[in-house]
């Protein structure tokens, strides 16, 4: 955002506000932060926070990937913003048959609370999952990745990183996807799953209430623990191929070119 200081006009796209520092402040300070570095942490929120709202007046328009960030950005910068979902390339991915296993594709992280998919899988044996999950060489992703190996269970798969021609195959032949993310800005996987015609189950919270349609591209588990997302596992797996058509509908609304024709159309205002 420094940059809109002398680079005018300007537009700033927003993914979300930095969530360590504003929403997810607490949790991070609880349970990532040691509890000796707190008050370094503490002063380094403060300054940061001082900094965002101080570049942001500097800042002509802004766009958000979802209404959830835009009331994020309202909230916490004093700015109004208008929505523009991001691009997803939909004509990349391709359908297939459901095969033996559901999939989870995120950063292995605390808040994404992958944890609880592999309880719920340890509850559910007969049944797969695969976690394609990236993460970072640092203390607090190594300690979250050392614990979930920790319970990871023998009907849970969990790939570090995939290439892509890889990751469009799982989307294409898995059961459906499983994101569990608290409060998430926008997320992009559960447009990717539905562009490959699968079901997504995911927490009625954050940007999913956005994308997934309840009861009709998959199902918003209204109050999330491990004993909905069990019931949830179960339900749609019932009949997956039920979803299909739906959910091939409503990844084209967050196509590529759409973002391209409102990205285009804010800056010529």
């Amino acid at each position: 955002m420094s940059g809109a200081v002398n680079n005018r006009p300007n537009l700033w796209y927003v993914h979300s506000p930095i969530r360590e520092i504003w929403d997810l402040y607490r949790h991070t300070r609880q349970n990532i932060v040691s509890f000796h570095a707190r008050w370094i942490f503490d002063v380094w929120v403060m300054y940061n926070r001082y900094l965002n709202r101080k570049f942001t007046k500097y800042v002509d328009k802004i766009a958000c990937n979802s209404q959830n960030t835009m009331k994020r950005v309202e909230k916490y910068l004093k700015r109004k913003s208008e929505v523009i979902y991001p691009p997803i390339d939909t004509a990349k991915f391709k359908t297939g048959e459901a095969g033996d296993y559901w999939l989870s594709v995120n950063r292995l992280i605390g808040h994404k609370r992958i944890d609880m998919q592999i309880e719920a899988f340890k509850a559910l044996p007969n049944e797969k999952l695969i976690i394609v999950g990236s993460y970072e060489q640092s203390e607090c992703f190594l300690n979250y990745v050392n614990y979930i190996k920790s319970i990871q269970p023998s009907n849970v798969e969990i790939l570090h990183w995939v290439d892509n021609d890889k990751l469009i195959e799982l989307y294409a032949n898995c059961k459906g996807l499983i994101t569990t993310a608290k409060d998430e800005d926008f997320g992009m996987t559960p447009v990717e799953a539905m562009a490959s015609g699968k079901p997504v189950i995911a927490p009625n919270e954050g940007g999913y209430r956005e994308t997934v349609i309840d009861g009709v591209t998959g199902q918003l588990i209204k109050k999330l623990d491990i004993d909905s997302l069990i019931e949830s596992i179960k339900y749609v797996g019932k009949d997956t191929s039920r979803y299909k058509d739906a959910c091939l509908k409503r990844a084209k609304e967050f196509d590529t070119k759409i973002f391209i024709s409102k990205i285009k159309e804010i800056i010529n205002r």
